[in-house]
């Protein structure tokens, strides 16, 4: 509803729209003189403060006539339209190229985004538009927040947009990729088709799949890696899930380390640490952590080998006839840590021999890291009422010796037998 205004003499009126972006004054014809002064205190009354230029540039425009009666404009705005720049805050044409399926050299000189990086957002300078940003009444004009939010198509695969803030924020860590219609990806998984072999140090903070083998590499992934061959002669640290199409074999120093799970077809001559369980085909002239456990399927079994867990140890036969070693399974507190406490005591030492002084400092910070989880670890283990015994369970041949130690409590196995079945004792 527009707003009225009319003089004392009731011979002006103004009228100021509904969406105060105009003003209109009305003189009527009454035979009496018009004094100027009225209608500037018309206008004053009416609290006109903008406009004026405007309303007088429409006047050109239009060729208009002031007459008797007839409405003509005083004042004039046109709200401007909003016109919103987005700024992107990575490399748009690297972007562009991206591509999933990995080429070890040009990733490394890639930079990869954390979770929750802000990739983009709108820009929004009001004192930039064309038009007015102020109505007849010198108030700012207001605009529908819809009107506000920018693009919200813009937002692709593991990247969210906020509104309120008018920003583009990645919800995963990963390499970000533009497509042909401007959306914005973070990209968490990477592809390499073809034996992956001789790559020394590539570090990748996401999913990694390889089809085909791992060879004499090293690799730091930090999401799950998938390898449909086999890996072999490798270092291997991986942050998620491993998964072995075929063996994994002769990977000792350093060896592997998995914060995941691990899956494969069999184990041979490796080191290899990890957090979850552990399941294979067959354990061969290896040192094993399966912190959550080690399951080795009925046809399979473990041999010349050190196999540890804090839960159960599980296979198909232990030992080989004429075997040059032992095989010892233990059940033990915080396998994963422990293992990793003494290899890093180690490496502290040798640092310390060949003076590399910061060397040894970065190793005393990891191993107070690691003191700290294995204190809460160890309470863990000591109050949790719900935890099931530990076991050990052989279901075929065992061919001496076996060594088996669950807790404090050890036994040997010095002659052939079919089948063992030890558990926890409860004291």
């Amino acid at each position: 509803m527009n707003d009225t205004f009319t003089n004392k003499q009731g011979n002006l009126i103004l009228e100021i729209s509904e969406d105060k972006l105009s003003a209109w004054l009305i003189i009527k014809k009454t035979g009496r003189l018009i004094d100027e002064q009225d209608i500037l205190d018309l206008i004053d009354a009416a609290g006109i403060k903008y406009g004026f230029e405007g309303a007088l540039r429409y006047t050109r425009k239009h060729n208009l006539v002031r007459e008797f009666d007839l409405k003509f404009p005083i004042a004039m705005c046109k709200a401007t339209s909003i016109h919103q720049t987005i700024n992107h805050y990575f490399d748009v044409e690297e972007a562009k190229d991206f591509s999933a399926h990995l080429d070890p050299l040009r990733i490394s000189r890639l930079s990869c985004l954390e979770a929750g990086t802000v990739l983009a957002d709108f820009s929004d300078n009001i004192f930039e538009r064309e038009g007015s940003i102020y109505n007849v009444l010198g108030e700012m004009i207001s605009f529908d927040p819809k009107q506000l939010e920018g693009d919200k198509s813009l937002a692709g695969e593991n990247v969210v947009f906020d509104a309120e803030k008018g920003r583009f924020t990645s919800t995963k860590a990963g390499y970000v990729s533009i497509d042909d219609d401007g959306r914005m990806h973070v990209v968490d998984e990477l592809y390499f088709s073809g034996d992956l072999s001789g790559v020394k140090d590539l570090r990748l903070p996401v999913n990694l799949s390889v089809d085909g083998n791992v060879e004499d590499s090293s690799l730091w992934v930090g999401g799950n890696l998938l390898v449909t061959g086999r890996i072999s002669q490798s270092q291997v640290y991986c942050g998620g899930d491993l998964q072995v199409k075929q063996e994994i074999e002769d990977c000792r120093k350093p060896g592997m380390e998995v914060l995941g799970s691990v899956e494969c077809s069999r184990i041979q001559g490796t080191r290899l640490l990890c957090k979850g369980e552990l399941t294979c085909g067959g354990i061969d002239q290896c040192e094993i952590v399966g912190e959550l456990g080690v399951r080795v399927y009925d046809e399979g079994g473990i041999s010349n080998s050190n196999v540890q867990s804090i839960n159960r140890i599980q296979a198909g036969f232990v030992g080989q006839p004429d075997a040059k070693n032992f095989t010892q399974l233990e059940i033990t507190i915080s396998p994963f840590h422990k293992t990793l406490l003494m290899q890093l005591t180690k490496d502290l030492v040798h640092a310390k021999q060949e003076g590399a002084l910061q060397q040894a400092e970065e190793i005393a910070a990891k191993i107070s890291k690691i003191e700290v989880e294995l204190d809460r670890e160890l309470e863990h283990f000591l109050t949790d009422e719900s935890r099931q015994p530990a076991q050990v369970l052989i279901s075929g041949e065992i061919q001496p010796e076996l060594k088996v130690r669950i807790l404090k409590h050890s036994y040997e196995i010095q002659q052939a037998q079919s089948g063992l079945y030890i558990e926890e004792k409860n004291e």
